[in-house]
């Protein structure tokens, strides 16, 4: 991309992604881009992922159809939340799995970020520029 490409706006569509589909009862379409990573998960009814975690990255979860269950380890203990529609999940970097014990199909939208430990918060909150 060149300079000029910076400012021009991008669709990207399903076709466009690299589609997984999973033994672990889960459908993926991976968007990767140079800074970030944006990806949609399906998790099929009764299944599970693996329990993980990330060494670098930063996930942000939104819960976008059906009900998911997160679990996670922390201090010995292994907690459980139950995440439904609109709801936003910071994973960090814990050891988790993401369950759907539900009878239909979940659907969760994942950003994958690398932070560099910086405040960014002003510039994220201040950046826009109405342009007439």
């Amino acid at each position: 991309m060149g300079e000029s490409d910076l400012d021009k706006l991008e669709l990207y569509h399903p076709e466009d992604s690299i589609y997984v589909e999973k033994k672990n009862g889960t459908r993926v379409n991976y968007f990767i881009f140079d800074e970030f990573e944006v990806h949609e998960n399906v998790i099929s009814p009764k299944s599970a992922q693996e329990w993980h975690m990330h060494r670098a990255i930063e996930e942000v979860l939104v819960v976008t159809s059906g009900e998911i269950t997160i679990r996670w380890k922390d201090e010995g203990g292994i907690y459980r939340e139950t995440a439904s529609k609109d709801t936003v999940i910071r994973v960090r970097n814990s050891i988790h799995t993401i369950e759907n014990r539900m009878d239909q199909e979940a659907t969760f939208l994942v950003f994958r970020m690398v932070p560099e430990g910086k405040n960014k918060r002003d510039i994220i909150k201040n950046d826009k520029v109405i342009v007439p």
